[in-house]
């Protein structure tokens, strides 16, 4: 037998004898409230439409003129000079104008928007942001005015998706479009937009035509867009059956949203007759 060399040790027991732990109870936390209440759901006009055009042309601070009729003569002699700082200040007066003077800056709309169109070209950037800038504070402040130069305003907005990759310049002409089609008549705009951005060569213009179509069904509604006769509805489920279908997948997503805000029961209500003519 193995015996071992030594003892285990005695543990020493005190003769206090331990006191006993105490659990302290919690008690039961009530939820607190919060800090804010929350937002009550509201429906009104999606980001980049009416709300945010608006939104921008206030945050200028232009006031009125005394002599209102001067400006607007200055305006083109500013706006017609090489120097692009005269320009910028020139497209300023029309902003004023438009926003305190719009009666009297109608009687040379025309000819104004033909320089507005012309300008959202300038190689200079500054130029071209501030001529769209001012093209939106027309389209906020004129409305239903601006639906004979859509045909101008329009294509030319759109085109600069083709011309550039810069985001604070497509986003200065995502800005007019969205005042365009909210200020404008639906068969104006529905003309502007598929005569250049339908089949255009440039995905971006037609992911930004499909954008903006979006943009008006949501305005219109489906009743609205039967109700404005069977040749724009015809037009208009056209182009987006064809945008459904573009090669490029920005162009298709844009249409597929487009059917999930309500675009997708107008084939189910459209008669079959009407269904066969669609290309």
């Amino acid at each position: 037998m193995i015996q071992p060399t030594q003892r285990p040790s005695r543990v020493r027991v005190s003769n206090q004898s331990a006191a006993p732990r105490r659990t302290m109870a919690l008690a039961p936390k009530a939820p607190a409230p919060p800090s804010k209440p929350a937002p009550p759901i509201k429906k009104g006009p999606r980001r980049g439409t009416k709300l945010r055009a608006q939104a921008v042309a206030a945050q200028e601070d232009l006031q009125p003129f005394n002599n209102p009729a001067e400006k607007l003569s200055l305006s083109f002699r500013q706006l017609s000079s090489d120097d692009w700082e005269k320009k910028l200040d020139g497209l300023k007066l029309v902003r004023t104008l438009a926003q305190h003077h719009p009666a009297l800056l109608q009687t040379k709309l025309h000819e104004v928007c033909l320089v507005l169109a012309e300008e959202v070209n300038n190689l200079r950037s500054g130029v071209a942001c501030a001529a769209m800038a001012t093209v939106a504070k027309l389209h906020v402040h004129l409305g239903m005015a601006m639906d004979t130069e859509a045909e101008w305003i329009g294509p030319a907005l759109l085109l600069k998706f083709a011309q550039t990759t810069t985001a604070f310049i497509l986003d200065q002409a995502n800005l007019a479009l969205d005042a365009l089609v909210e200020g404008c008549s639906p068969g104006r705009i529905l003309t502007a937009l598929l005569n250049t951005g339908l089949r255009h060569r440039s995905a971006a213009v037609r992911g930004c035509t499909a954008q903006h179509l979006q943009q008006l069904a949501d305005i219109m509604g489906g009743n609205q867009i039967f109700a404005a006769g069977k040749f724009f509805a015809e037009r208009f489920l056209t182009a987006v059956s064809k945008m459904a279908v573009d090669a490029a997948p920005e162009v298709r997503w844009v249409t597929m949203v487009a059917w999930q805000y309500g675009l997708c029961f107008l084939f189910t209500v459209l008669p079959l007759h009407q269904m066969d003519r669609l290309d």
